[in-house]
């Protein structure tokens, strides 16, 4: 018998805020919605022109997979625990970059996976 356990958090790409429960983090695209203070979340922003390696903002990441790793190493370090994560996106752009730190980001790929 194989066992197989995928401990990774899911994300959900949406364009619209749903209800919340208690156990979701909120990853939102250019600006924090208003959301209850027990709430895990984090804001991502994507810039016009490509990031210089390593800047302060992402460290060689891409803006989306900076702020997953913030939010889980809040998780880690005593913040509100979360199971899921909606990634509010308001642009195609901001979809594809949530897309791209699920596909290549090997720090983001090791804790998150598409929902």
């Amino acid at each position: 018998m194989t066992w197989r356990v995928d401990a990774r958090v899911p994300v959900r790409v949406l364009r619209e805020l749903p209800p919340l429960d208690g156990k979701t983090a909120v990853l939102a695209e250019n600006t924090e919605p208003d959301l209850p203070a027990h709430v895990a979340r984090a804001v991502f922003t994507l810039r016009d022109a490509p990031h210089p390696v390593a800047c302060l903002c992402c460290q060689g990441q891409g803006a989306a997979a900076a702020a997953l790793a913030g939010l889980f190493r809040a998780r880690a370090t005593g913040g509100p625990w979360f199971d899921q994560v909606i990634a509010l996106v308001t642009t195609d752009e901001g979809a594809a970059e949530i897309e791209t730190a699920l596909t290549k980001d090997i720090l983001t790929l090791a804790r998150y996976k598409p929902a």
